[in-house]
C-alpha cells in the first residue's frame, strides 16, 4: 500500500488518534475527579444512602472493566452493554430500587423544605427501604457517562450530571461544598484537555482564562466574606428582589440595619385603601424573626423545617398565625366583618399588606411553614378593633375554654404558642449582654402590662426621636450602637429595641415593617372613600404574642402611641401571664464586633449583590460598545472597497479574502491561483482592470468566506463574527 493510500486511511479515521490520546494515563485525573466529586455530592445530598467513600469505591469498581476494555474490539459494546445491565438490575430488583428512589426523593424534599420553607409531603416508602439500591443504579449510570466523556474527550455525556448538580446549587437547594468543587475541577480539566490535544497545560489562552476565573472568584469570595455566608440561591433571590420589587419609593430598610441612613420621608404613593369604616390601622408587610446584629431576617430555615408536621396539622385545621385574632373572635360568634381593599401604588410588590384581625384564610398559603408570609391580595376581610379589644378577647376565651369548639381552637393555639416561644425569644450574644448591662434586674419578673410599661419608660428616658441622623454601626451590633453610643433613632430603632427587650424578658416578639394609618387621620375620610398612604406612612413596630389571641402590635415610637394602649392596666393587667426571662439562654449565633469607635465605620463600603449585577451589566455594555465599533469599522471598510475603482477594489478585496483564509488554517477555495494572478495584475500592470475581473474577485472573496465557515468550529464562528468582526 503506497504512502498516499496510508495517508488517506489515516485521514478517514482521525478519531483513532483521539481515542488513543484519551485512553492514555493523562485522562485518568479527569475521570477520578469527576467520579470522586459525584460521590461526595451524592453522599452529602442523600443521607439515607451510603457514605461518600462507599460510593466512590463502588464507582471505582464499576470503572475498572470500562478502562480495561477501552481500545479493544469490545469497546463499542461497553456503553450500551452497561446501560442494558443497569436496566436489567432495575427490573430484577424493581421494588427495592423504587423504594430507594423514594428515599432519595424524600431527602430532596427535606432539602427543598429548608430552601423554600414550604410543606412537601413525603413519598410513601416502606420502612425497610433505603437509598442504596437507587444509588447503585445512579453510580452505574454516572460511571458510564463520566468515562465516556473522558474516552471521547467530549463534555456532552457528562453534561446531565454537571447541569443537575450546578442547577441545584444555583437554585440554593444545596450550598457549594467540597464535592461541587472537586466535580468542577474535573469538568474544567476535561474541558481544557478537549480544547487542546497537547494537554491542558499546553494552551496558554485557556490557562489564562482559567486563572482569570480563579482570580475573580477569589476577589468576590473575599468581598462577600465580609458579610455572613450565603448560598448562591440567596444571592440570586436578593438580586431578583432588588431588580423587580425594590421600588425607589421604599423608605424602610427591609431589615437591613448596617449603616442605617436617616429616614427620608417621601410623599410618593405607596398603598390605596378603601374601608367601610375608616379607623386606625396597622398593615403588616414584612415580619422578621431572626436578629443578627446587623439585620432582621426571616425565621431560621432549619427551625421551620423541623415544624413541617406542626404547620401541616395547624393548616389542616384551618388555623393560621396571620389570622389568629379573627379565628379567636369567631369562637365567640356575633362577628361583624368589614371589607378592606388594599391596592399597591408603589410599595414593595413582593408581599401583601394585611391588617391584624384578618378574618378568613382564603388569601393565605396553606403550604407555607410559619406565619410571617403575606401573599399579595387586594380584597381582605377583617374585624375592627385594637389592643384593648384583643385583651378583652383573651378574657372571653378563658371564660369559654371548656366549650367543644373553643377547646379545639385553644389546643391548636397552645401548640402554635410552643412554636413561637421557641422561634421568637432568641437574642445574639452581644444584644443579650447589652440588655443585661442596660436593664439589669429592673423587671426580674412581671406581667405583660408591667413589662410593656417598663420598656416604654426606658426608651422614653434613654432614646431621643430623630429621623435625620444616620446610624454608622458598620459591622457592629445595631442595638448596642443605639442604646450605648448614639441614643437617638426613629421607628426602626425603637421597634428593634422593643422587640429585643421583650425577648430579654421571655416574651415572644417580632420586628415588623409596614404602613400605619392613625385614628385621627382615618376620621377625616368618609366610608368607602379611597385613602392614599404615602411613604410618610411607612413605619416599623414591634409585636408580641398574646396567649390564646395571637401577635398584637406594641407601639413605642414617640408620636405613634395612643392613649388607649397606655390605659391597658387595672383589671386587664391582673389577668396577664407572668414572665421571667432575663435568665434565658441566648442564641449561639455569630457575634458582631464590639463598637468602640463608630466614626471608623462611617464610610465603610457595604457590598450588596445588586452592585455585582450592575457591574456585570456595565461590563456587558462596554463589550457591546466595543463590538459595535468594530462592526462599524468593518462596514466602512467594505463600503470603501465597493466604492473604489476596479484596480484598487480588486487588490483590496483580495487582501480581505486572504485575511479571512488566514484564520482557517491556510485552507484555499477553488480559484485561488486565478485570484492571486488578478491581484498581481491589479498591483503591477498598467492596463485597465475590467468590471468582469472585479466580479471574479468578489466571487473569490465569497468563496473564501464560505470555506472559512465550513472549516471553523462553532466557537470560532462566534469569535470571528462577534469579536474579531471579520465578516
Amino acid at each position: 500500500m503506497d504512502g498516499k493510500s496510508i495517508g488517506l486511511k489515516g485521514a478517514m479515521k482521525p478519531e483513532n488518534r483521539v481515542l488513543k490520546k484519551y485512553t492514555a494515563a493523562p485522562g485518568l485525573p479527569a475521570a477520578v475527579l469527576l467520579q470522586l466529586g459525584t460521590a461526595l455530592v451524592m453522599g452529602a445530598w442523600f443521607p439515607s444512602g451510603g457514605a461518600w467513600w462507599q460510593l466512590a469505591g463502588l464507582m471505582l469498581v464499576l470503572s475498572v472493566p470500562q478502562w480495561v476494555l477501552q481500545g479493544t474490539k469490545a469497546d463499542r459494546w461497553v456503553f450500551p452493554g452497561g446501560i442494558a445491565l443497569t436496566a436489567l438490575l432495575c427490573i430484577a430488583a424493581g421494588g427495592a430500587v423504587r423504594a430507594g428512589f423514594g428515599c432519595m426523593g424524600n431527602d430532596l424534599l427535606q432539602r427543598l423544605t429548608l430552601t423554600d420553607g414550604r410543606i412537601h409531603l413525603d413519598f410513601a416508602v416502606a420502612e425497610e427501604g433505603n437509598a442504596l439500591w437507587a444509588e447503585l443504579v445512579l453510580c452505574a449510570v454516572v460511571t458510564l457517562l463520566m468515562n465516556r466523556s473522558v474516552f471521547r474527550g467530549s463534555m456532552l455525556p457528562a453534561l446531565p450530571v454537571l447541569l443537575s448538580v450546578y442547577a441545584a446549587v444555583a437554585a440554593g437547594l444545596y450550598p457549594p461544598d467540597l464535592g461541587t468543587a472537586v466535580l468542577g475541577i474535573g469538568a474544567v480539566l476535561l474541558l481544557l484537555r478537549r480544547t487542546d490535544r497537547r494537554g491542558w497545560t499546553g494552551n496558554p489562552a485557556w490557562m489564562g482564562v482559567f486563572l482569570a476565573c480563579v482570580l475573580v472568584g477569589t476577589v468576590l469570595g473575599l468581598t462577600l466574606g465580609e458579610a455572613e455566608p450565603r448560598s448562591p440561591g440567596e444571592v440570586a433571590r436578593e438580586i431578583l428582589h432588588d431588580t423587580f420589587y425594590h421600588e425607589d419609593t421604599n423608605s424602610m430598610p427591609e431589615g437591613n440595619l448596617r449603616n442605617l441612613r436617616g429616614w427620608k420621608k417621601k410623599n410618593t404613593p405607596a398603598l390605596e385603601l378603601t374601608m367601610a369604616q375608616p379607623q386606625k390601622l396597622y398593615l403588616r408587610g414584612r415580619v422578621y424573626e431572626t436578629y443578627t446584629g446587623t439585620s432582621w431576617e426571616a425565621a431560621d430555615p432549619e427551625l421551620l423545617a423541623q415544624q413541617e408536621d406542626l404547620f401541616y396539622w395547624l393548616h389542616e385545621g384551618n388555623f393560621f398565625g396571620q389570622s389568629q385574632i379573627g379565628t379567636a373572635s369567631a369562637q365567640l360568634g356575633g362577628l361583624d366583618p368589614q371589607t378592606l381593599t388594599v391596592r399597591n401604588a408603589g410599595a414593595c410588590g413582593e408581599t401583601g399588606y394585611y391588617p391584624y384581625a384578618l378574618l378568613g384564610t382564603e388569601a393565605l398559603d396553606a403550604d407555607r411553614i410559619g406565619d410571617a408570609a403575606f401573599p399579595k391580595a387586594e380584597q381582605l376581610r377583617y374585624l375592627t378593633g385594637s389592643v384593648p379589644q384583643w385583651y378583652a378577647l383573651q378574657q372571653e376565651l378563658a371564660r369559654i375554654q371548656h366549650q367543644p369548639g373553643a377547646a379545639a381552637y385553644l389546643a391548636a393555639a397552645e401548640a402554635y404558642e410552643a412554636y413561637v416561644t421557641q422561634a421568637n425569644v432568641q437574642l445574639t450574644n452581644e444584644s443579650w449582654s447589652v440588655l443585661k448591662r442596660q436593664l439589669g434586674d429592673g423587671v426580674s419578673s412581671g406581667t405583660l402590662s408591667q413589662i410593656r410599661e417598663f420598656i416604654r419608660e426606658y426608651l422614653e428616658d434613654n432614646v431621643t426621636y430623630d429621623e435625620k441622623e444616620s446610624t454608622p454601626n458598620g459591622g457592629g451590633d445595631f442595638l448596642q450602637f443605639t442604646l450605648e453610643k448614639a441614643g437617638y433613632g426613629y421607628s426602626v430603632h425603637y421597634a428593634t429595641a422593643a422587640t429585643l427587650m421583650l425577648r430579654y424578658f421571655g416574651v415572644p416578639a417580632r420586628y415588623v415593617e409596614g404602613y400605619f394609618l392613625s385614628g385621627a387621620e382615618a376620621e377625616q375620610y368618609e366610608p368607602g372613600e379611597v385613602i392614599l398612604l404615602t411613604e410618610e406612612h411607612a413605619h416599623a413596630w414591634a409585636e408580641y404574642y398574646l396567649p390564646g389571641v395571637g401577635f398584637i402590635p406594641f407601639e413605642v415610637t414617640p408620636g405613634y402611641i395612643d392613649d388607649e394602649e397606655l390605659e391597658l392596666g387595672g383589671a386587664l393587667a391582673q389577668s396577664d401571664r407572668t414572665y421571667s426571662g432575663n435568665h434565658l439562654q441566648y442564641a449561639q449565633v455569630d457575634q458582631p464586633e464590639r463598637i468602640e469607635d463608630p466614626e471608623q465605620d462611617r464610610f465603610r463600603f457595604a457590598f450588596r449583590p445588586i452592585y455585582l449585577l450592575w457591574l456585570m451589566l456595565a461590563g456587558l455594555v462596554v463589550l457591546l460598545v466595543l463590538i459595535l465599533k468594530k462592526r462599524i469599522r468593518l462596514k466602512k471598510a467594505l463600503e470603501s472597497i465597493d466604492s473604489a475603482p476596479n484596480r484598487e477594489a480588486i487588490a483590496l478585496r483580495y487582501g480581505y479574502a486572504m485575511k479571512l483564509l488566514s484564520s482557517c488554517g491556510g485552507a484555499r477555495p477553488e480559484g485561488s491561483d486565478e485570484a492571486a494572478r488578478l491581484n498581481r495584475e491589479a498591483l503591477f500592470s498598467n492596463h485597465e482592470m475590467t468590471a468582469r475581473q472585479r466580479r471574479k474577485m468578489d466571487d473569490f472573496s465569497q468563496a473564501a468566506l464560505q470555506c472559512c465557515r465550513d472549516t471553523w468550529t462553532w466557537r470560532q464562528k462566534l469569535r470571528y463574527r462577534f469579536w474579531e468582526c471579520l465578516y
